[in-house]
């Protein structure tokens, strides 16, 4: 019997020296994990039918070789794709117009899209925001709305990178579970690059990219761990590194803070203080106003009601849920200088300050030249923490550090806000 999937001595063109084979059958769950950079967003990028191979019978997927480019087409038509970065794919604002777009342009029936469109939304906790625009939506369900989206189709193969990367540990398994189960009787084939253990376990097989090929492992025996608490049903702070409640006005307070969207209240009546020296947790569930209430210690918007006091004189910086959203560069050396050269520091002196501070996050030199834009979502996001670190502020704020991250790279992040806030440095960052 001829395999539905047989890769056969894949060369990746972007990852020299790479290697892969593969085989499964129709209607298998695969799961592909591996460390920051190993290539598993690439790959994807193959099985979707996204990127060529450059050989001829390397890759066969349901009797078709994308090596042909009339093939590739038609494994573009038959794959759903989900993005790291859930924006990604969005055709339209509205989260409804977008959702009944794919099924739209197949042809379905308009009866058929309306009654997926209420199925989806309801199964993943959309409720009522598919009247809103997406960027009105939380991350977490950002994630939700895209993944939805794409079940719409009822694609033969779906292909999801780090799918559930912003959703909390138990709703990453239930999630995924959904999608597992709907795939199987639709005896749909479905590719999951993740991290997560919580969703890897549910996997028929397990492998892992490393040095360019992929090997088999056993999920329960490997350090995946989430990053994620449960969600909770309101807005939590924790303090998890104490640095002592100082008197010298070097923390950040917000009083009786007030904040919302249109006539939705977001923040209500918010009085808490941030202190230097310590670090800080913001956690709760999907929508419940982590991000906004990032912003408003940040400084980005302002609150409707009550006041946010900063101490004199001190430096802030910001890392987004989504780091292309802070690059202003086209090449990571120059992303990183840019914040020293704004203050005025001479070129060489800005970039000895670059060059020192993504060493220290482990950004590897062989990308400083690249552009952002081109690295994995892992690898970015330790790019957008180096160019907040580069001006040595006193509160660095971070949306969602950890997604995306291997667990080598988030005990890396950990030691490194252990070492800030030993140097009296306030850390306050979002978890899911």
């Amino acid at each position: 019997m001829i395999p539905y999937i047989k890769i056969n001595q894949l060369h990746m063109e972007e990852l020299p020296g790479s290697e892969i084979n593969l085989t499964g059958s129709k209607g298998d769950i695969i799961g592909i994990t591996g460390l920051n950079g190993s290539g598993k967003t690439t790959f994807a990028g193959y099985l979707a039918g996204i990127r060529r191979p450059s050989e001829i019978g390397r890759m066969i997927i349901s009797g078709l070789d994308p090596f042909s480019v009339l093939d590739q087409d038609k494994l573009r038509r038959m794959c759903g794709v989900v993005y790291q970065d859930p924006r990604t794919a969005v055709v339209f604002e509205q989260v409804g117009r977008d959702l009944v777009f794919g099924p739209e342009n197949q042809g379905v029936e308009k009866k058929k899209i309306l009654k997926r469109a209420k199925f989806y939304s309801k199964r993943h906790s959309l409720g009522k925001k598919t009247g809103r625009n997406y960027n009105m939506l939380s991350g977490s369900e950002q994630q939700r709305a895209a993944i939805s989206a794409i079940l719409m189709m009822h694609s033969d193969i779906l292909v999801m990178d780090e799918p559930f990367s912003m959703q909390g540990s138990e709703d990453a398994h239930r999630y995924m579970n959904m999608v597992i189960n709907s795939a199987r009787k639709r005896n749909q084939t479905v590719f999951v690059f993740s991290k997560q253990k919580e969703i890897l376990e549910l996997a028929d097989k397990v492998y892992e990219m490393r040095d360019g090929s992929l090997v088999e492992i056993d999920i329960e025996g490997m350090e995946y761990r989430s990053r994620y608490s449960t969600s909770k049903d309101e807005l939590v702070i924790e303090r998890y590194i104490n640095g002592g409640d100082r008197k010298d006005g070097n923390g950040i307070s917000l009083h009786n803070v007030y904040f919302g969207y249109g006539k939705k209240s977001i923040i209500r009546d918010m009085s808490v203080r941030f202190e230097a020296g310590s670090a800080y947790r913001i956690r709760g569930a999907a929508g419940c106003g982590k991000t906004t209430l990032l912003q408003l210690i940040a400084g980005l918007i302002n609150p409707d009601e009550g006041e946010v006091f900063n101490g004199e004189n001190k430096k802030k910086s910001y890392v987004f849920q989504y780091p292309e959203d802070g690059f202003v560069e086209s090449a990571v050396i120059d992303d990183v200088m840019f914040g020293p050269m704004s203050e005025g520091f001479p070129k060489s002196e800005a970039r000895s300050m670059a060059e020192s501070v993504l060493s220290f996050v482990g950004v590897r030199e062989e990308l400083w030249g690249r552009s952002p834009l081109d690295l994995s979502i892992g690898e970015q996001r330790l790019v957008s923490i180096a160019g907040a670190l580069a001006l040595s502020p006193d509160f660095i704020l971070m949306d969602e550090p950890y997604a995306g991250l291997d667990v080598n790279s988030c005990k890396h992040i950990e030691n490194i806000i252990n070492g800030l806030c030993a140097e009296g440095k306030c850390i306050i960052t979002v978890e899911g």
